[in-house]
């Protein structure tokens, strides 16, 4: 039972990885040819990019939850089959078991789907940063310039208030 499980999980662990490269390789290879789109709005561009990518790597998740709920109904982890979806994604996201009860049958599957999708999740991360990174420099405003430097007046050249009067003598120690 034990190597079943694993066997298992680590296979649909491979398929739900092969989905999450798809994802990417979709990121790649479709959002390369627009990247003059926008160029002359920075940030506009990077906001685009960055609902891209989450539509895209959000139904990669949605896709490699419902092939773990394959797997929890094939196996009948779950009393009714409309919950393996709603117990994949529990164990997906690592929340936790708190209105959703899997059968016992097994003990590895459940851990497994939660490991795969930290996994994902992190994969996911990595590639959001990558799109900031590559749209960053371009969205840096330049520095602002600072005032001049205000020089203190010449010995002798008296200052005037708003007012019209000569200001108060500054006192210095």
């Amino acid at each position: 039972m034990f190597f079943n499980e694993v066997a298992t999980g680590i296979t649909v662990m491979l398929l739900v990885m092969l989905v999450h490269l798809m994802a990417t390789y979709v990121l790649i290879d479709y959002t390369d040819p627009y990247e003059n789109l926008l160029s002359h709005h920075p940030r506009l561009r990077l906001m685009v990019a960055l609902m891209v990518a989450n539509v895209v790597l959000l139904a990669a998740h949605l896709v490699e939850v419902g092939i773990w709920a394959f797997v929890y109904a094939h196996k009948g982890l779950v009393v009714h089959h409309e919950d393996a979806y709603y117990s994949a994604f529990v164990n997906y996201t690592a929340l936790g078991y708190g209105d959703s009860l899997q059968q016992t049958t097994t003990r590895l599957i459940g851990p497994m789907t939660a490991g795969s999708g930290i996994m994902m999740f992190g994969w996911t991360t990595a590639l959001l940063f990558q799109v900031i990174q590559r749209h960053l420099p371009e969205v840096r405003r330049p520095p602002r310039k600072r005032p001049a430097h205000r020089e203190e007046p010449a010995q002798g050249v008296v200052e005037q208030e708003a007012t019209g009067a000569a200001s108060s003598p500054k006192v210095t120690s």
